[in-house]
């Protein structure tokens, strides 16, 4: 009986090669070309650069203590920092209305800094002569900064003492830090508005 060899015919995919042709079948597809990457690996590396502060947290707070202990030493004894991608948060309890304008004017000066949130309390309210007033007169601005489109309100702090308005911050433009001026200008009871922002 003679051998006969079948030309064309096809021996059956057994389990274990099939799985190993699934396996580079996903190898395979995971990889890219040099120098390509998804669109939506594109998109992540744009939102994470843009998160990430320009210059380091480490270095923003200790430019803040520094401006802080040029001005008074005192400031560094009674205020703390913390600071989060670019973003400062400040706290503790100041002398008096001037160490508070001036915690927060000194450490929008720090390079990097994204915005400043002020939970800096008074100890001293003796001070204020007409506290309820500082207070609606803030309310009212911050009001008009968030309806105004052409203002990005998160660049600015704002610090009302015996109806003096501190305008603090970073102006985007000469126009938006216009229109912030004249809205605090335009309030009633206002006597002074001093201006301590960066462009």
């Amino acid at each position: 009986m003679t051998s006969a060899t079948i030309i064309g015919q096809r021996r059956p995919v057994t389990g274990p090669l099939l799985l190993l042709l699934a396996g580079m079948g996903a190898l395979l597809a995971g990889c890219q070309s040099p120098g390509r990457e998804s669109p939506e690996l594109a998109r992540q590396r744009a939102e994470a650069a843009a998160e990430a502060p320009a210059v380091p947290d480490g270095q923003i707070d200790e430019q803040i203590h520094r401006l802080w202990k040029e001005k008074s030493p005192e400031m560094n004894s009674r205020l703390n920092v913390t600071v989060d991608r670019g973003e400062v948060l400040l706290t503790g309890n100041a002398r008096d209305p001037d160490m508070r304008v001036d915690a927060v004017r000194l450490a929008w000066q720090a390079d990097g800094v994204r915005k400043v949130l002020n939970e800096i309390k008074i100890a001293d309210e003796s001070s204020l002569s007409d506290s309820a007033t500082d207070a609606w007169i803030n309310t009212k601005l911050w009001a008009a900064l968030l309806l105004d489109g052409q203002v990005k309100s998160s660049n600015y702090s704002i610090e009302t003492v015996n109806q003096v308005v501190y305008i603090m911050g970073v102006a985007r433009s000469g126009v938006e830090l216009e229109a912030v001026l004249q809205h605090a200008r335009e309030l009633p009871r206002v006597r002074q508005v001093v201006n301590y922002v960066r462009r």
